[in-house]
């Protein structure tokens, strides 16, 4: 039998090598049909609290839909992504569905050089240089090297009603890679790879 860290070695090797994490959750509306939206304009909406972050995700998150045949409009970063200005933007791009992409860090999986997680507290939110308020001591001998997980929301909706027709949710774990590029690759393409499975693509 394999020991748990070993074997979670081990599948976490499988999905890196496939460029992708697993859905923890999806929820599609069960009141109305999927209608496939190749071909239409869908704006696109990241969030997150690191700028870089931001942009690395509407990029990836534009690729990947626009691989899917659909075509692409971005929220101008000035501004911000309230409800009503969404519509706003979706109007005047005449998008027929808005795909809104939620990245924030997670603060439960940080994980020390040595493979021991380590436990975090964090007030105030994140974004404030990802690790700021953390305590790391390594030791003597050892790696202070630190990797830390993401969880990914994001939302397919209406753009003439606002109604939601599909949400995700993807996470990575800190072992899975201190790559943060992979890691917002890896949830991109698992949360457009989940409304695309629901029908919409």
């Amino acid at each position: 039998m394999l020991y748990r860290p070993l074997a979670m070695f081990v599948v976490t090797a499988a999905l890196a090598g496939c460029g992708i994490v697993p859905l923890d959750a999806q929820w599609k509306d069960p009141s109305q049909p999927a209608a496939s939206l190749r071909g239409t304009t869908v704006l696109v909406v990241c969030e997150s609290d690191e700028q870089v972050v931001k942009q690395m995700c509407q990029d990836r998150v534009a690729a990947e839909l626009r691989a899917l045949g659909a075509n692409t409009a971005m929220v101008p970063n000035s501004g911000e992504a309230t409800s009503a200005r969404l519509s706003e933007e979706a109007r005047a791009v005449n998008a027929r569905a808005i795909f809104n992409t939620r990245l924030s860090p997670d603060a439960s999986r940080y994980v020390g050089g040595s493979g021991v997680s380590v436990g975090v507290g964090v007030g105030g939110g994140f974004g404030h240089g990802g690790y700021g308020g953390v305590g790391v001591s390594a030791p003597i001998g050892g790696s202070s090297h630190v990797s830390q997980g993401y969880v990914g929301n994001a939302s397919l909706s209406d753009a003439a009603t606002g109604r939601l027709m599909w949400t995700g949710r993807a996470s990575t774990s800190a072992y899975h890679s201190s790559d943060l590029g992979w890691q917002v690759e890896s949830l991109t393409k698992a949360l457009v790879g989940g409304a695309q499975q629901a029908g919409f693509f």
